[in-house]
């Protein structure tokens, strides 16, 4: 009877792994585990004014979003074990809500929320990424981010960098951030140039820039996980970046300007009009990463200038033009949540009209 049972029971083990052999399901679940799902979102689309994003210098930020979108997935569905889908793929309205749980729905690893910027006093230009100010979010957010970042850069962007933002419910304040992480899904925003500043329009003025631009994303998702291509021979699986901690508690803007902003006339050249002007600023929390100046006592300023975040301070020209009388050097300092420090006034030194 003992000779029975283990006759049967090995019988059993021996047509369970037959089976196993043979049914597909286990294999297809590992091979899915290791699939990519990513979500690209076309911000704004659809009528009226919110919807239609940014609209400036004859670009429509709605129409721009779609073109880079598509070439992005266009770009992705070129690496292996990766599935692409887009939020919208027509000229409509879709609310934030619905977006993210698109992307819940097809299991999305990464939500991208593709923009492009503009500004109130329209004098500010360049690259940002914005991201979840929350725990692991936060750090996948901002690994991307800063991929992103030094991708968009190689390009001549200027870049702003990767920030957060809370509102005023304590939650992140991008709704398609705070809906997707709602969702359990990681989140950024690429605002890649401003459709209203000079120094953005001759990159997007540029025949086939957008495609560019979604390329561009495509590459640094595929650094970011590490994907290869047998379509391209691109691979990116020992690709390295800068790891950043999951952050103990939310890590949200900052609400102030800069610690200072001095500034200080070296000299003045006759000849050429021009005031050696020596700049010193510092902000603890941000990063300066522009400045303006004034040589009329702060009454009209100069447009934004880039500064260098490798220093804290910095020498440059004001040329003062014929006329001016006692002219007074201003200076301003903006961090990049374009917040700025003021400078106390100082007069040209050696100054002759």
């Amino acid at each position: 009877m003992k000779k029975s049972i283990i006759s049967f029971a090995l019988t059993i083990v021996i047509l369970l792994g037959l089976l196993g052999a043979t049914m597909p399901i286990k294999a297809e679940a590992a091979s899915a585990s290791k699939n990519v799902v990513i979500v690209i979102d076309p911000g704004h689309g659809g009528t009226g004014e919110r919807n239609l994003g940014a609209q400036y210098n004859g670009f429509s930020e709605k129409e721009m979003t779609m073109q880079v979108a598509t070439a992005m997935k266009e770009e992705l569905e070129k690496y292996d074990n990766v599935t692409v889908y887009l939020t919208r793929t027509t000229d409509t309205f879709i609310s934030l809500e619905d977006r993210a749980a698109t992307a819940q729905s097809l299991k999305a690893d990464f939500m991208y929320s593709i923009h492009f910027n503009a500004s109130l006093e329209h004098n500010f230009y360049g690259s940002e990424i914005w991201t979840s100010a929350f725990g692991s979010f936060y750090k996948k957010g901002t690994e991307f981010g800063q991929i992103m970042s030094d991708e968009l850069g190689n390009l001549g962007l200027y870049q702003k960098g990767v920030k957060t933002k809370i509102g005023k419910t304590g939650k992140d304040y991008y709704g398609i951030i705070r809906q997707s992480v709602a969702r359990d899904i990681p989140c950024v925003i690429i605002e890649h140039a401003y459709l209203d500043h000079g120094y953005d329009l001759p990159f997007l003025n540029t025949a086939g820039f957008l495609k560019t631009l979604g390329v561009t994303d495509a590459t640094a998702v595929a650094k970011y996980f590490k994907l290869t291509s047998k379509t391209t021979g691109a691979d990116y699986s020992n690709y390295s970046f800068k790891t950043v901690s999951i952050p103990k508690t939310r890590l949200s803007q900052d609400f102030t300007e800069p610690d200072y902003c001095k500034v200080s006339c070296v000299s003045f050249d006759g000849n050429s009009r021009n005031a050696l002007i020596e700049m010193s600023t510092k902000d603890s929390q941000s990063p300066v990463i522009y400045y303006s100046y004034s040589y009329d006592g702060g009454k009209t300023f100069s447009i934004l200038q880039m500064w260098d975040r490798s220093k804290e301070t910095q020498s440059f020209n004001v040329n003062i033009p014929k006329g001016v009388v006692s002219p007074t050097i201003v200076c301003r300092a903006y961090n990049n949540y374009e917040l700025y420090k003021e400078s106390e006034p100082v007069l040209v030194t050696g100054y002759t009209n």
